[in-house]
C-alpha cells in the first residue's frame, strides 16, 4: 500500500518543566510561553521548538544510516543549502542570464532553473528536503535570486486542556565574590497537552518546480531512496515521542508521567486527516467567556471518519508509550521493506 500522508493527534503529560519561554522582558523573572483566551491563559509549548528537535533526531539518524547531508545540514544551520545553492550556480553560471551590478555581471537564479537546482539540493541532502529551506541571494553571494522549499511535515503547538498551572523558584548564578550573585526567578509548569502532527510523504523527494522545465521528473530521487527518508524521519518523531526534547532542559528535564494516548491515521488519497483532542468553547454559552477544554471525542470522530472513507485509511490508536511505539513500528517497518 502506498502512503501519501500522516497524522497524529495525541495527548501528553508533562510535569515540572520549563520546556518553553518568551523571555524575562527586563527582570529576573523567566516567564512562560502561553496562549490567552478570554479571561483564562493556557501553558503552550511552541510547534517550532518540537520540530527544531525532531530534526535534530533527524539529523542524527541520517548520519547513522548513511543519508546524504550537506555539510552545513550536520550542525542544523537556519541558511541550510544556501552554500550549495552558490556553488551550484557558478557550476551553471554559462546558462543563467546576467546583471550588470557595478560594472560586472552578477548571475540571476531564474524560474527556468529552479527545477534544476532544486534538483540537486534535494538529491544531495535529506535535510534539505525533509526540512524545506529559504534561499535568499544577495550581491555579497555573487549571484542574486531566491528558492524555497516547504517542509516537509508541520507540528502544531502543544497546548495544555485546562489553565496553566505555573510554579516559581528562585535561584542563584554562583560567583565567587558573594557581592556579584546574581537572582534570578525560574518557571514550572505541569499539564496535559494536546499536540498534532502531519507529514506529507508523497512530498519526500518531490521536486515542486519540475513543471517549470524541460524534461525534469517530478521525483529527484528515486523510490527505495525516498521510503529510507520516510522511516528514518518517522523514526525521528517516534523518538521525540518517547523520550521529548525541549529548550530549557539541562535543570528542568520534564517528568512524563500519566497520560500518553493518541491516533496514527494514513492516508492514500491526499493529505490524511487529523482532529484535535482539546477544543475551544464558549462557558455556558457566553460568547463572553471562551475556553479550551478536552475533546474526549477526538479518536471517536477520526474512526468514524474511517468508515466512511474506508480502504483509503489506515488507522491506529495507543494508549501507552508501548502501544504507540508498536503501531509506530508497523509503519516504519513496512517503510523500511519498500526501501529495499
Amino acid at each position: 500500500m502506498t502512503y501519501k500522508s500522516l497524522a497524529m493527534s495525541f495527548r501528553i503529560q508533562l510535569g515540572f518543566h520549563a520546556a518553553n519561554n518568551e523571555g524575562a522582558g527586563g527582570t529576573n523573572v523567566m516567564e512562560p510561553r502561553r496562549i490567552t483566551v478570554g479571561d483564562k491563559e493556557y501553558d503552550g509549548i511552541s510547534g517550532e521548538i518540537i520540530r527544531h528537535h525532531i530534526l535534530e533526531n533527524f539529523v542524527r539518524l541520517c548520519q547513522q544510516y548513511n543519508l546524504p547531508l550537506h555539510q552545513r545540514c550536520r550542525g542544523l544551520v537556519p541558511d541550510r543549502g544556501k552554500e550549495p545553492l552558490k556553488q551550484w550556480i557558478r557550476a551553471n553560471q554559462a546558462s543563467l542570464p546576467k546583471k550588470k551590478v557595478q560594472n560586472r555581471d552578477l548571475s540571476l537564479l531564474d524560474p527556468p532553473h529552479y527545477p534544476i537546482a532544486t534538483e540537486q539540493l534535494l538529491k544531495d541532502c535529506a535535510l534539505c528536503d525533509i526540512g524545506g529551506f529559504l534561499l535568499a541571494l544577495e550581491e555579497t553571494d555573487g549571484a542574486q535570486g531566491t528558492l524555497k522549499r516547504d517542509s516537509c511535515f508541520e507540528v502544531g503547538w502543544l497546548i495544555t486542556e485546562h489553565p496553566a498551572v505555573v510554579n516559581y523558584t528562585q535561584h542563584s548564578a554562583y560567583d565567587p565574590d558573594p557581592e556579584k550573585h546574581n537572582l534570578f526567578v525560574q518557571n514550572m509548569r505541569i499539564g496535559i497537552y494536546g499536540g498534532v502532527l502531519r507529514i506529507d510523504l508523497d512530498r519526500i523527494g518531490f521536486n515542486d518546480w519540475w513543471w517549470l522545465g524541460d524534461g525534469v521528473n517530478r521525483y529527484s530521487i528515486l523510490d527505495p531512496e525516498r521510503y529510507k527518508r520516510m522511516w528514518v524521519l518517522l523514526e525521528a518523531i517516534k523518538q521525540w515521542m518517547l523520550s521529548p526534547s525541549f529548550a530549557k532542559q539541562a535543570g528542568w528535564l520534564h517528568h512524563p508521567d500519566g497520560t500518553f494516548e493518541g491516533v496514527i491515521v494514513l492516508s492514500t488519497d491526499g493529505p490524511a486527516p487529523f482532529y484535535s483532542p482539546i477544543k475551544f468553547e464558549l462557558e455556558n454559552g457566553d460568547p463572553n467567556r471562551p475556553i479550551i477544554k478536552p475533546n474526549p471525542q477526538y479518536r471517536d470522530i477520526i474512526a468514524q471518519l474511517k468508515e466512511k472513507c474506508g480502504e483509503t485509511l489506515t488507522v491506529y490508536g495507543f494508549n501507552q508509550p508501548s502501544e504507540f511505539n508498536e503501531k509506530i513500528g508497523q509503519v516504519i517497518a513496512e517503510l523500511q521493506q519498500k526501501a529495499k
